[in-house]
């Protein structure tokens, strides 16, 4: 639904790169069965050895999306949960085409910031926000920007 949703804003690269890491994941989920391949060591990167034994090969980890695989058994394991971001005492795990999608966030952000910034210095009615600016046919502004009637 996701890029259903975004489809409208297409002509911003933020939003194809967004599409990108949405197409690989969903690559990896498929090749894998509905669920995101995710092998030991990265369980005992982001969670440790004694957490990571509770996990049996080619089974759900249960209260997550991910499937346990062996090395070398997943399907586009490359593209699964494979990447560890250190947080707190474990670390989070991500897949590259999560990665691709904050990325896609990030320059979508500085899209909208920059096309905001081309609007606002296009507009002739820009004024900066600590100038209050008389309504339009009620004359100029006088000093300090209080209106006065003509």
């Amino acid at each position: 639904m996701v890029p259903l949703a975004l489809w409208p804003y297409r002509g911003h690269l933020g939003i194809w790169m967004i599409f990108v890491g949405l197409a690989a994941n969903l690559l990896a989920i498929v090749a894998n069965g509905g669920l995101m391949p995710i092998e030991h060591a990265t369980i005992v990167s982001a969670a440790g050895e004694e957490d990571a034994r509770r996990y049996t090969p080619g089974h759900w980890i249960e209260g997550s999306k991910d499937v346990l695989v062996d090395s070398g058994d997943g399907r586009l394991v490359a593209l699964g949960d494979s990447l560890v971001v250190p947080l707190g005492g474990n670390g989070v795990v991500a897949s590259p085409g999560d990665v691709v999608v904050w990325a896609g966030l990030a320059v979508l952000a500085a899209e909208g910031a920059v096309i905001w910034q081309r609007r606002r210095r296009a507009s002739p009615d820009a004024t900066p926000s600590n100038v209050i600016s008389a309504p339009r046919g009620t004359g100029a502004r006088a000093e300090g920007g209080a209106p006065t009637r003509s």
